[in-house]
């Protein structure tokens, strides 16, 4: 049986090799042409070889206010990801755990998921009239707003399943001791969501960061761009420079790829441990 299994899992390895090298060819070629010269490009432009031309992320930080938009970028992914993910507890919780007005609950519960299966395009005109009517358009906090909104249905609908596998005992105990229902929340379900919420995290840290249609709607001028505002705006109208635009979007992706290599233990527990309810 040995000798059988040694075959098998060697070519197994063998097709997560090919499979890894596929996944990451197109990373390594951005970060290889990204470190070329103009002549080195202009002649071998998809070749291995490098003139390791780091003058090219110099200037791409400088035509794309890197920092600026860095920042900006920042805000909105660590406030839309936080606030989206407590917000979205609360609402299972209290949809779950509803004693009173269950059937407010239950019609509260059905918008959301209409609101789930609903594309967000939808939403794109009535979301800027509803921005300029509050005048928080073209601010970092009316587009937080608009992220939290957009989130908001998946949040509630992903905690919902983990708020069942909760003892109600648990609870019930704290009611006997005093305490309220958000002490309750807070004291005893919340510690015990903290695994899928590492999950929930990642998910919309992800969808904030790399979303491009609503910052190109809701924020106007230079200075609130967010990063992928910068590449998209970065380009030339009549010429691309496509050794100094791909060195721009390797400093876009750079920021996610350290936190995910300084957080890689804390993430990938939480993602097991939120993936198995009970």
């Amino acid at each position: 049986m040995k000798t059988r299994k040694k075959p098998l899992l060697f070519l197994f390895e063998l097709l997560m090799i090919a499979a890894c090298v596929l996944m990451f060819y197109p990373v390594i070629m951005m970060v290889l042409v990204s470190l070329k010269d103009e002549a080195l490009l202009a002649g071998e432009p998809l070749s291995l070889k490098t003139s390791f031309a780091f003058e090219n992320y110099i200037t791409a930080a400088k035509g794309m206010k890197y920092w600026r938009a860095l920042l900006n970028s920042s805000v909105l992914t660590v406030f839309s990801s936080l606030i989206t993910t407590f917000f979205g507890a609360c609402g299972a919780y209290a949809i779950m755990r509803a004693r009173r007005g269950k059937k407010l609950f239950l019609v509260l519960n059905a918008l959301f998921l209409i609101g789930l299966a609903l594309p967000q395009q939808v939403a794109m005109v009535p979301l800027v009239l509803w921005m300029q009517k509050l005048h928080v358009a073209n601010t970092l906090f009316g587009l937080i707003l608009a992220f939290i909104g957009a989130n908001a249905a998946y949040g509630v609908f992903f905690f919902s399943g983990f708020v069942n596998t909760v003892p109600v005992t648990l609870e019930e105990a704290a009611y006997i001791d005093g305490a309220s229902p958000f002490t309750t929340f807070i004291r005893i379900v919340y510690p015990l969501l903290k695994p899928p919420m590492v999950t929930l995290l990642i998910v919309i840290a992800l969808r904030v960061w790399n979303n491009f249609m609503y910052p190109l709607l809701l924020l106007q001028g230079q200075k609130s761009r967010t990063l992928p505002l910068t590449v998209f705006f970065f380009k030339g109208d009549l010429s691309i420079q496509w050794n100094i635009l791909f060195a721009a979007t390797t400093l876009v992706i750079l920021p996610l790829m350290i936190v995910y290599f300084i957080l890689q233990k804390q993430i990938i527990s939480g993602m097991l441990n939120g993936s198995v309810k009970g």
